[in-house]
């Protein structure tokens, strides 16, 4: 009883591919990463090695665990496939100028969370898939009364740390906030009131705050 938690949770963007270079959809396509550009994560590697995390999770898709297995953290490791992108569909491997003329696409851009990608996922589906993942890790850190902080790293895509983080931080919205190929970033969360509060976002390497 009393007892006040914390946990800062990592995010990591996989590396870059092939399709994310030619600026193609990638959803559950399961394309690799460009081994040559995996050094520019050196910096963001050197940084997590000094740490400890209690929990490491990833999406199950290559990009993801072949960026986890360059970054060579010693934690145990989950594979989750409630971490994947988007399943883009019909819209697999298509650029925007492919697809700007698109009745269908122009709808989900303007408002993807309540919009269904043909063949693909609706942002419902999307977003209930990605806060069940959350609300079942955020209810673990929670029963853990050895702990009062804890550091989790989660591998995963671009579109569900957007969603993530536009989701927790009131200042972000899904289309403004932009996390780069391998870039990290940390969340540090209070539990008060009843409830997970965001207390800062920042880069990783640390840098300045974003929040």
């Amino acid at each position: 009883m009393g007892t006040c938690h914390y946990m800062d949770l990592f995010f990591v963007r996989h590396g870059v591919t092939d399709w994310n270079k030619e600026k193609r959809y990638l959803g559950h396509t399961d394309r690799e990463v460009i081994n040559s550009e995996l050094t520019e994560l050196t910096d963001l590697k050197e940084e997590l090695k000094r740490m400890h995390f209690d929990h490491v999770f990833t999406s199950d898709l290559r990009r993801c665990q072949e960026t986890l297995s360059y970054l060579n953290l010693s934690s145990h490791t989950s594979i989750d496939t409630r971490l994947r992108e988007m399943n883009f569909g019909d819209w697999e491997g298509k650029t925007y100028e492919e697809l700007k003329h698109d009745s269908a696409y122009r709808k989900w851009i303007d408002n993807w969370e309540h919009s269904n990608v043909p063949n693909g996922e609706s942002g419902e589906e999307f977003k209930a898939r990605i806060n069940a993942f959350f609300d079942e890790l955020f209810q673990r850190i929670l029963e853990n009364t050895l702990h009062s902080k804890q550091q989790v790293l989660v591998m995963t895509h671009g579109g569900v740390i957007r969603y993530f983080v536009s989701k927790m931080v009131s200042s972000h919205t899904f289309w403004n906030f932009i996390v780069k190929h391998g870039q990290g970033i940390r969340l540090s969360f209070v539990w008060q009131k009843g409830e997970w509060v965001c207390s800062s976002l920042s880069e990783v390497p640390f840098r300045e705050k974003v929040k």
